[in-house]
């Protein structure tokens, strides 16, 4: 069945069966009361309008027949259903059966049609792309099958200017805009209103050897709209937002305000990097990656950023620590790293220092070469949950035995994250030792100038043109500013919101992740790689040369190895108030 147009065969195949066919009466003019009603076909379940089997297909009654008895209608024209007219377009037919058969439009299409304009799509796993007639089938959908709770906030506005800025309010905290979907609708007593996402729609794609236009359309609806109910005489606005977004993300005017933060803290060269470990790649306690994190170090060195990374992490030698980077995916080597447990060893060694180890029993074995009889010092690392009154008891008394106690911790972790938790670091232990003593404990790690220093050093940079990733306020991002670098919190491991609240410390800015920051720098590549070839003047290519130009981007080379130098020095510590180095 056919609904609003007609497909004619050739003439001289259905001839015969033109001239079988009896002539139909003629539907009423459009201005008489009574109006044609067609019949009405509803056996698909919607509400179409049947073909009379026995239409005249001439084109138009008042026309003559041509001479050789054909009712000379083309292919490309198209029959009226309901009378005798034929249109050239389809867009000639709708507009006639609408305003002389009061038949809408959306009734009047060919059947199958309405799937192929089918915008809402789930997007989720095991539904292969399924669409939806509507956002509120799709919405339906995704509670039903997949667990989905959309959200519904109600509010009632005494004015149309309330409205106005109530609906301001909303557009600035989310960062899009609510637009009309149609005109108004009278209802009883009020007028409905509906607003839909700005992103929502199909995008249109330029043809023609036009270059594309930029949208912000999303390809498909949106789930997320507004439903504002005025009431009579503008008494009141009652208003239903529907604010949850499905397929595509929403950034907030914090996100805005944190773009804007970042361009201005990337404004100086970048060359080199110091990544913290723990929280920025990867949590303790957690067997995979921080989304984004190995692909964001990947296009780090395809940007020509030397890197290194910089760790507290006292569970875990050098060694250790590049196989559980590999096997998350990342491409590092020992050389890169920067870890407290070498230069701790170092120092032992060269002072003739007898350790008591308040230490991982994972690291233990990196001490063998260390002389550990009648201890003269503590070491105090992460202890990992191995903790009880014996190991700091005879801590203690090594301590207390010693004309000038020798105490050194790995780092000044207070706290760290483990498994979504927050849990005690070797700092929060060393505290004990140090209230107990009345001493101080050194600290070989960060926040030690000399540590960081020792990897600035290890990239050959200047710190002006190093950046500073970690997500402690204190060990990663105060230490890095000390030490002339540009610091950046990410909002991963053990961040919390009142960190971004600091009254001391301020970041020079906040990033939701390394994938971010990252995404940020190679926009920036990319301008400045543009306005570079816009000062040496590059010609523009002439419309003829087109064709001959190789426009596929060529794979970025790898960036020359920064040389390592040797990062494991001796720190000068101070016991009993002499230098000793």
């Amino acid at each position: 069945m056919d609904f609003g147009s007609y497909s004619i065969p050739k003439l001289n195949d259905c001839s015969q069966a033109v001239q079988s066919l009896d002539p139909i009466p003629q539907p009423p003019p459009p201005n008489i009361t009574n109006t044609y009603q067609p019949p009405v076909d509803k056996s698909n379940g919607l509400h179409s309008l049947a073909i009379h089997e026995n239409h005249d297909m001439h084109e138009n009654p008042d026309s003559p027949p041509p001479a050789d008895g054909s009712k000379g209608i083309s292919e490309e024209q198209h029959l009226c259903q309901y009378c005798d007219r034929v249109y050239p377009s389809r867009t000639n037919l709708s507009r006639h059966i609408f305003q002389i058969h009061r038949v809408p439009s959306r009734k009047n299409k060919p059947p199958g049609s309405s799937n192929e304009t089918r915008g809402a799509i789930c997007y989720e796993e095991g539904c292969n792309n399924e669409k939806f007639k509507s956002t509120t089938e799709l919405r339906n959908h995704l509670v039903n099958k997949h667990n989905f709770i959309f959200q519904v906030i109600k509010n009632v506005l005494e004015t149309e200017q309330d409205f106005i800025r109530w609906k301001k309010n909303v557009e600035e905290a989310c960062d899009i805009k609510w637009v009309k979907q149609a005109a108004k609708k009278k209802a009883s007593g009020c007028t409905v209103v509906t607003y839909i996402c700005h992103r929502s729609g199909k995008f249109r794609s330029s043809g023609g050897r036009r270059r594309a236009l930029k949208s912000c359309k999303i390809g498909h609806f949106c789930t997320a709209y507004l439903k504002v109910v005025i009431l009579e005489d503008g008494k009141g606005y009652q208003v239903e937002l529907y604010p949850d977004h499905y397929g595509h993300d929403v950034s907030s005017a914090e996100d805005k305000k944190v773009k804007v933060q970042v361009a201005k803290c990337l404004n100086n060269p970048v060359r080199g990097i110091l990544i913290s470990t723990t929280g920025v790649l990867f949590e303790n306690g957690k067997y995979e990656a921080i989304k984004g994190s190995v692909i964001a170090v990947e296009r780090l060195r395809q940007l020509g950023i030397a890197i290194r990374f910089i760790t507290n992490d006292s569970r875990r030698t050098p060694a250790d620590l590049v196989k559980k980077l590999q096997s998350l995916g990342f491409s590092v080597v020992e050389d890169e790293i920067f870890s407290p447990i070498p230069v701790v060893i170092n120092t032992l060694l060269t002072l003739g220092l007898r350790p008591y180890l308040m230490v991982h029993q994972d690291i233990r074995p990196a001490f063998d070469k260390i002389d550990q009889s009648s201890p003269n010092c503590v070491v105090i690392g992460d202890l990992g949950g191995n903790v009880s009154a014996e190991i700091f008891n005879k801590a203690y008394q090594v301590l207390t035995s010693s004309p000038s106690p020798v105490l050194v911790k790995l780092g000044n972790e207070k706290y760290y994250k483990e498994k979504n938790e927050l849990v005690l670091g070797a700092a929060s232990y060393a505290a004990a030792l140090e209230y107990a003593c009345s001493t101080e404990a050194m600290v070989v790690g960060k926040p030690c100038y000399d540590f960081i220093m020792n990897a600035v050093n290890g990239l050959g940079i200047c710190p002006q043109e190093i950046l500073m990733v970690g997500d402690d306020i204190e060990n990663d991002i105060q230490a890095a500013q000390r030490c002339g670098m540009r610091a950046i919190l990410v909002r991963t491991g053990k961040f919390r919101p009142d960190d971004a609240k600091h009254e001391v410390i301020k970041p020079d800015t906040i990033v939701k992740n390394l994938a971010h920051l990252v995404d940020m720098l190679v926009m920036k590549s990319k301008r400045e790689n543009s306005n570079k070839c816009s000062s040496e003047g590059m010609p523009k290519y002439p419309q003829e040369h087109k064709k001959q130009i190789n426009r596929t981007p060529k794979p970025m080379e790898a960036p020359p190895p920064v040389p390592i130098q040797p990062h494991y020095d001796v720190y000068p510590f101070r016991f009993g108030g002499a230098e000793v180095s």
